[in-house]
């Protein structure tokens, strides 16, 4: 990448803050006074050229403006990020997460639909791989003959339930006797850890416990999203005229496969933004990715992350996804 002074620098960092606040391009005259520049129009203009040529910026045909091409943006999503500090957004202190009230999808929910709400955008989140999760206590409880909901409390005091369809009848008293022997011998293991050490178990209750345990281990490790916010999309300025665009943007977010793979790929780091062409999924590729990690103690459980426009606010939504990643690291590590 090129090397730009300071003066192109100030000029396309002007330009993208001013492109971001008011979503429509200025000419070189109205961004020298609105930002109180300290040099001409003129001299605005040809670092404006400048930048053009290198491929920062690009025009429109209806304006003499210049807006920031996705070269432009990541330059200064760069420079955003090269001292980022997140400033964390107080409505998300109220949420109620270490109450014994309400399922971890709730609670979970609760978070993301703070996320939207304040960014005005979409705000997306994988739910946790629950094999990896201490167990406190575990419950099989019958409710027909051919399924059992199991109830599963984390040491935390996350409660997380899986429906579970059953290959025989299960009398209540074996699904008791089962979770009582699990809860008792295996507190603070992870489901992970318990199947491999309960298969002596297992193989002399075959019957019995065999695909109680398989059943909740192939559930717990079903990807899960929530996405919360889609309605905003239709508030997205640059989509208004052109409704194919927004229905195929639309018909993604729920089918929800695509989302649960970007999010999956964003875990392997702890914070990540894509913009244009680096999304993976062909229909977002003119919208921009925020998305962070959140984690019990070190380990890295699931994502949350906000689709918004390309022109969007990246310092404030930046600051909405580590508020609500901070939030659901609260619950989990608690």
């Amino acid at each position: 990448m090129e090397e730009l002074n300071s003066r192109l620098v100030l000029v396309l960092s002007v330009i993208v803050d001013n492109y971001i606040r008011h979503k429509q391009p200025a000419g070189s005259r109205i961004l020298t006074k609105r930002y109180g520049l300290n040099f001409s129009p003129a001299t605005m203009r040809n670092a404006m050229l400048d930048l053009e040529e290198m491929g920062y910026l690009t025009h429109t045909h209806t304006s003499g403006g210049k807006i920031p091409t996705q070269k432009g943006y990541k330059f200064y999503l760069n420079m955003i990020m090269s001292n980022f500090n997140p400033s964390l957004k107080s409505e998300f202190e109220n949420i109620a997460i270490n109450n014994g009230f309400g399922s971890l999808d709730e609670k979970m929910s609760n978070i993301l639909d703070v996320a939207s709400s304040l960014s005005g955008l979409v705000s997306l989140l994988t739910l946790p791989d629950f094999t990896k999760t201490r167990i406190k206590n575990l419950e099989f409880v019958k409710i027909s003959e051919d399924k059992a909901m199991c109830v599963v409390v984390s040491d935390s005091n996350i409660i997380d339930t899986k429906m579970l369809n059953l290959e025989r009848n299960f009398s209540q008293k074996e699904l008791k006797e089962f979770s009582e022997h699990v809860t008792n011998n295996y507190k603070g293991w992870s489901l992970e850890e318990i199947f491999e050490d309960l298969k002596d178990y297992i193989n002399a209750h075959k019957q019995e416990c065999e695909s109680l345990l398989k059943k909740l281990m192939d559930a717990s490790k079903e990807s899960k999203i929530l996405i919360s916010g889609v309605k905003n999309i239709f508030n997205y300025l640059e989509f208004n005229n052109d409704m194919e665009k927004l229905k195929k943007i639309v018909d993604i977010l729920e089918e929800k496969k695509s989302i649960y793979e970007l999010l999956k790929s964003a875990m392997k780091s702890d914070r990540v933004i894509l913009i244009g062409s680096e999304l993976p999924i062909k229909e977002m590729q003119e919208l921009g990715f925020v998305s962070s990690s959140y984690k019990q103690q070190d380990k890295k459980m699931g994502a949350v992350g906000i689709i918004g426009p390309i022109n969007m606010d990246y310092k404030e939504i930046l600051n909405i996804v580590e508020s609500a990643r901070k939030k659901i690291d609260e619950m989990f590590n608690n």
